[in-house]
């Protein structure tokens, strides 16, 4: 038996390939499996940012104009302001992350018949990425709007 041949019986064939497909199988999986997941975590933050702010909004527009008579027009705002805040923080949304803002566009809000707009902002962080002093890491920002009409 010659040197070439028996180094071939030592070492194997150059074309077999046993144990391969294990490596090959761990890399494939890692290179498609942690991008999919983080688009899954992605489509879940913005998903929960858009109900939270709809839930939000709605519920400050609902406080403001059932908050009676006797209710201050201060008190009337902060309380409705609480209450987005209540909504926000069930989907464990953030104030930084918010904005709410309150509008009467025709009147002064204090009338029957005015029109309550408050509308909210969520700006959803990139998943898995801090914030870094004062950059932002940012993905999108959901905005809702939810008009109620004031009645006394």
């Amino acid at each position: 038996m010659s040197l070439s041949e028996r180094l071939l019986r030592r070492l194997g064939s150059p074309h077999e390939e046993s144990g391969s497909s294990l490596v090959e199988f761990i890399m494939l999986a890692v290179l498609v499996l942690i991008p999919v997941v983080y688009l899954i975590l992605g489509v879940a933050a913005v998903q929960a940012a858009a109900y939270a702010s709809l839930g939000a909004s709605d519920q400050a527009a609902k406080m403001y104009v059932l908050g009676g008579e006797d209710v201050a027009p201060g008190t009337r705002a902060a309380r409705s302001r609480a209450a987005a805040a209540a909504a926000l923080g069930d989907f464990g949304i953030s104030s930084p992350q918010t904005t709410i803002s309150m509008s009467c566009p025709r009147g002064s809000c204090e009338e029957d018949g005015d029109l309550v707009t408050f509308t909210v902002e969520v700006r959803v962080p990139l998943p898995l990425i801090p914030d870094m002093g004062s950059w932002r890491s940012t993905l999108v920002t959901v905005s809702s709007t939810s008009t109620q009409v004031r009645a006394g």
